[in-house]
Parts: structure tokens; C-alpha cells; sequence
């Protein structure tokens, strides 16, 4: 059932009454100037403030702890087994960004007064930027406990986190009733298989294989960028392009 049918029915279910006292309602509000008002303004920067802060706490803190134990681990000289630790960053967006599809939210804030595309894509856009910044200010700190470049610790970080992302996401378009579960266990998975891969591929963390880490870096950025827009333009179709004038006809 489409859209169209559900606003008709909801015409024929739900009529509303006749507005009383619509004249005086619009006369005074002539008289103190309220017809005149234009909406405020929103800059980019107050939405993504708005954004930031509609973001469960426990995400954030979350998201703090496995950095810190993340530098306390490669403190300890665990080896490159650290690094398989950052997909379990990548478990609060997919937790945070698929809240709204869990929760039948999404026509809600379509029909509010940003699209449910731009308020998901901001707080994935948030969490993402975050967690990056913060794994990069990881690596002056845990660089010393190793001998490799910045731009080998920079990709051990972020190749296990956005294959996790990235897997998660695929995931999530195709199973989006199970409460996130799913994606969590994903990027448990991802944790347990990049620790797992030097015990049989032991030239992984070579030199050498530095090609191959940056085409997987590069890989997973574009598999991201063609699933997230895809998983935007799934909703668009689903929800229409403006669910506002759907509900101002009802």
C-alpha cells in the first residue's frame, strides 16, 4: 500500500471538524504581526548541533572507553592485535543511524522540518567525523609502541573500521527488524576475523602489503558512499519526497 492510498484512507477514517473561530484566530494573529513572520533561519552548523546532542549519551561514552582502551592496550605491547579492536567503534553508527528504521520513526522526521535523508546522514556524518578525529589523535600516541610509518598506523585503524561499517550497513539494508542486533554481532565478527587473519597470513602487517591496505581503505570509502546513498534513496521512494503536504491534506 502506497502513500496516496493511506492518506485517503486516513481522509475517510479521520474527518476533522469544522475549525472554530478561524476569523478571530486570523485577525489577531494579523493584528501582532504573526502572518508577516517568516520561519527562523537554521544554519548548518545549529543542525548539526541539534544532531549532536539527539545522539544517545551512551553512544559518546561508549565510543570513549574504546578509545581509551584502545591506547591502553597498545601500551601494553599487545602486538597489532589493537587495531582489530576499532570495528566495535563502528557498532554505534550503525546502532545511532538505524534507530529511526527500527522504531518506525523515519516518516516522522521526513514530515518535520528537515527529511529523514539530511537528520540520518548528519548523525552518521557526526559519529563518523568523531571517531576518525579521535583515531587520529590515537596515532601520536600509540606510534611509539610500534616501528611502523604514521600512514601504516593511520590504515591498521581504519580498514577494520570501515569494513565493519561498511558491512554493517549492507546489513542493515536488507535486514532492518532486528533491532540492531545484527549489526553489532557484524562488527563483532569484523573485530574477531582482522585478529584472527595474522595467524594464518602472517605477512599481512608487512611493509610490503601496504598496497593492499590502502586499495581495501579506498574500496570501502566507495562501498560506503554508494551504500549510504542508497540506502537514502530507498527511503526517499519509500516515504515520498515530501511527506509535509501528505499530512496537511489529511
Amino acid at each position: 500500500m502506497d502513500n496516496a492510498c493511506i492518506v485517503e484512507q486516513m481522509k475517510k477514517t479521520w474527518v476533522a471538524p469544522e475549525p472554530a473561530g478561524k476569523e478571530e484566530f486570523f485577525l489577531r494573529a494579523e493584528e501582532n504581526g504573526l502572518l508577516d513572520r517568516r520561519p527562523t533561519v537554521i544554519t548548518h552548523r545549529e543542525f548539526l548541533a541539534i544532531q549532536l546532542f539527539y545522539i544517545e549519551k551512551r553512544i559518546w561514552v561508549l565510543s570513549g572507553f574504546l578509545l581509551l582502551f584502545l591506547a591502553w592496550i597498545c601500551s601494553r605491547n599487545a602486538g597489532n592485535y589493537p587495531f582489530a579492536l576499532t570495528p566495535l567503534l563502528a557498532a554505534g553508527i550503525l546502532f545511532e543511524t538505524g534507530r529511526s528504521e527500527r522504531w518506525n520513526m523515519a516518516e516522522l522526521e521526513q514530515a518535520a522540518r528537515f527529511s529523514a535523508r539530511s537528520v540520518l546522514l548528519a548523525r552518521s556524518f557526526l559519529l563518523g567525523v568523531i571517531h576518525t578525529a579521535g583515531l587520529v589523535i590515537l596515532i601520536p600516541v600509540v606510534r611509539p609502541f610500534y616501528s611502523y610509518s604514521v600512514i601504516r598506523v593511520f590504515l591498521y585503524m581504519m580498514v577494520p573500521y570501515l569494513t565493519a561499517a561498511f558491512l554493517g550497513s549492507l546489513y542493515e539494508r536488507k535486514y532492518r527488524t532486528d533491532r540492531g542486533w545484527g549489526s553489532v554481532l557484524i562488527c563483532i565478527l569484523s573485530s574477531v576475523a582482522f585478529a584472527s587473519v595474522p595467524l594464518f597470513f602472517r605477512q599481512l602487517y608487512e611493509e610490503r602489503m601496504m598496497v593492499l591496505w590502502a586499495a581495501v581503505f579506498v574500496l570501502m570509502i566507495c562501498g560506503l558512499t554508494v551504500c549510504t546513498w542508497n540506502t537514502y534513496l530507498r527511503r526517499r521512494n519509500r516515504y515520498g519526497t515530501d511527506c509535509r503536504q501528505d499530512l496537511q491534506a489529511i
